[in-house]
């Protein structure tokens, strides 16, 4: 029992004495004996019924604590796995910019191979003349063909 609850019992006790001054001799000691045990009882009620009602407020209080720090633990994780979500894709984002980075200098690399060996212009020159030759050639020769029994082809 702590401090303050022994003086609570006392100031209870104290003036249900001055309430309920004793008798002089003329009470009965069964009255009188019957009066205490009544007083004790009911101060010893009164004491439990105090603690019980004290310790439910620390409960409640402990109860509504422990959700307050739940729900700031779990804002704070929320925020940590957001924060670690948006990192992965700033990671993600920079390896494809590297790549395209890449295959874009592969293609300005290859254009100037073929502007380097003007292959662009020779293609056309080249794919004019065999459309001008015909099938057979520049020569009219044909070419010998091999069959196999399916035909030509």
């Amino acid at each position: 029992m702590t401090i303050k609850h022994a003086l609570a019992a006392l100031a209870i006790t104290g003036t249900l004495a001055f309430a309920f001054p004793a008798a002089p001799a003329r009470a009965n000691g069964a009255a009188s004996t019957r009066n205490l045990i009544l007083l004790g009882a009911a101060a010893t009620y009164l004491i439990i019924q105090h603690n019980r009602k004290v310790h439910e407020k620390y409960a409640e209080d402990a109860q509504r604590q422990a959700a307050l720090e739940q729900e700031n633990n779990n804002a704070w994780a929320a925020y940590h796995q957001e924060q670690r979500a948006y990192n992965e894709e700033v990671a993600v984002n920079q390896s494809l910019k590297k790549e395209v980075a890449y295959q874009h200098n592969v293609v300005q690399q290859q254009r100037r191979q073929l502007a380097a060996m003007n292959l662009h212009r020779n293609f056309i020159a080249q794919g004019a003349a065999v459309a001008a030759a015909g099938p057979h050639g520049s020569q009219g020769r044909q070419v010998a063909m091999a069959s196999f029994g399916w035909g030509q082809l």
